[in-house]
């Protein structure tokens, strides 16, 4: 047809909901793969070829981690303003897979304590780019209703990215040398490559509006602000009625919407992302965040050497038992089907719940004996999936933050909302409870002892129940039908 474009190869597949999961899914896989991957390379790797001494390799190990959480809070502001003001959020999403390629070639040609750090801190930008663009990807092209389930395949891949990458690193180290351990990460890149400019972003591709649109048009249906029409979108060629529609391009239209047409909620000025920190559903995600990190980081603190303590095992041995806390992993799509229908208030209560008796009941492992072992695995699988449900409700409950804000007051963030740089947000918080973590249950731990370490995070858990009950979203809402019963 004159004047139209040509319809891509594969693209119902590639803007399909699937694909667009299974992409940021498998790019979270890689980022959390390579970064663990590194983890037991790294103190070689300054001693035999970045040429640090031996009793200074710890020291260097602190600063490299140090860098890469120093990028990771610089970079998700960054990334979150930057994907907010793109037409198309594949082209951050694609300069973080560049930040990951190139921190990885860093790492294998290394030979320099300068060298090391740019290659972490670039880790560091690339994990921005990945959780901050990736999840508002899957937030910009998933129904509501169907978020949380989506964010539990990202909860697979992070939880599975962190236990194997370690485990394989060194096994690949110690059987095929510096070189060939980077043979399985640059594996990933290629295929993280192959699929990320693969995807074609819904927002960007306009599907023909199955509710009534007229035919002539090129449009869509929102599940927030309803039927729009646009025309100068790269796409919009695909489905036009077979005329030229050079001319007639212009801004997005929207044709009907009763939340937009309600006199009482037309917000006179734009709103920011520090609008949604003045309701309690975003502060609370962002709370359950940094609970949440702080319970996964005591874990990889304090697990390894208590075990090698109380039940004497090595270190392959302290490496398998977190294999526990990840098996719970694999319930991510269940657990968030079950948070789509009741809401974030009763699974947070619950996760939390669980979290902090499980926390409380470690100090019962104090022997080296079958059940004590037995005993330890039970709380781990508790905890694994305390994590799980904490995770995906927090991850659910930033996109519902602004999807709410936007439901309330239509308009408000103009022409885009600014879900990036709340994922950015969500960022942070994680990377600020990984950071005190470690030095939370590792100090307490040194100076108190295991008991009173697992108590303190378990109180912590516990008082973070509390605001989860009373204060956490509800269930996701019709917005039609609400304003169709007069709200």
């Amino acid at each position: 047809m004159e004047g139209a474009k040509r319809v891509p190869w594969l693209y119902n597949f590639r803007s399909s909901e699937t694909f667009i999961v299974l992409v940021v899914s498998i790019a979270i896989f890689t980022d959390v793969f390579i970064y663990g991957m590194i983890v037991p390379i790294v103190p070689i790797a300054l001693v035999k070829r970045a040429g640090a001494r031996e009793e200074e390799a710890q020291s260097w190990v602190s600063i490299l981690l140090a860098v890469y959480g120093a990028t990771l809070l610089v970079g998700s502001p960054l990334f979150g303003y930057f994907a907010d003001h793109c037409r198309l959020r594949r082209l951050p999403f694609v300069i973080g897979l560049i930040a990951l390629a190139a921190s990885t070639g860093l790492f294998v040609v290394a030979r320099s304590l300068p060298v090391l750090i740019l290659a972490r801190g670039l880790q560091g930008f690339s994990g921005a780019a990945v959780w901050v663009v990736g999840l508002a990807i899957i937030a910009d092209n998933v129904p509501p209703d169907r978020v949380a389930e989506a964010m539990g395949h990202t909860s697979i891949a992070l939880t599975w990215g962190a236990l194997l990458g370690p485990t394989i690193g060194g096994v690949m180290y110690e059987k095929l040398g510096f070189y060939g351990t980077f043979a399985i990460p640059t594996g990933l890149i290629i295929v993280d490559v192959v699929l990320r400019f693969a995807m074609i972003e819904e927002s960007g591709a306009i599907q023909p509006d199955k509710t009534g649109l007229d035919s002539g048009m090129d449009g869509y249906r929102s599940p927030l602000y309803g039927t729009f029409i646009r025309q100068d979108d790269e796409y919009s060629g695909y489905f036009s009625s077979g005329e030229d529609t050079a001319s007639e391009q212009g801004p997005l239209i929207r044709t009907s919407n009763p939340c937009f047409d309600h006199p009482r909620l037309v917000h006179e000025k734009h709103a920011t992302v520090f609008d949604l920190l003045r309701t309690p559903r975003l502060p609370l995600a962002l709370i359950a965040t940094v609970v949440m990190a702080i319970i996964f980081s005591a874990l990889e603190t304090t697990l390894p050497l208590f075990v090698m303590d109380t039940f004497k095992w090595s270190s392959s041995g302290a490496g398998l038992i977190f294999a526990t806390s990840a098996i719970p992993s694999f319930a991510g799509v269940h657990v968030g089907k079950l948070i789509s229908r009741t809401g974030a208030r009763i699974p947070g209560l619950f996760a939390f719940t669980i979290a902090s008796i499980s926390w409380i009941s470690m100090r019962f492992v104090n022997s080296n004996t079958p059940a004590d072992i037995a005993l330890l695995i039970i709380l781990l699988l508790v905890q694994g999936l305390s994590i799980v449900f904490v995770e995906i409700t927090a991850m659910t409950e930033v996109s519902q933050a602004v999807d709410d804000y936007e439901i309330e007051f239509p308009g408000a963030f103009g022409e885009k909302s600014p879900v990036a740089q709340a994922y950015a947000l969500f960022n942070m918080a994680f990377a600020g409870g990984q950071l005190l973590g470690p030095i939370l249950a590792g100090g307490i731990r040194v100076w108190a002892g295991w008991d009173s370490m697992t108590l303190v995070i378990g109180l912590v858990c516990g008082f973070t129940a509390i605001p989860m009950g009373l204060y956490s979203g509800a269930p996701l809402r019709d917005t039609e039908s609400s304003w169709d019963d007069g709200v």
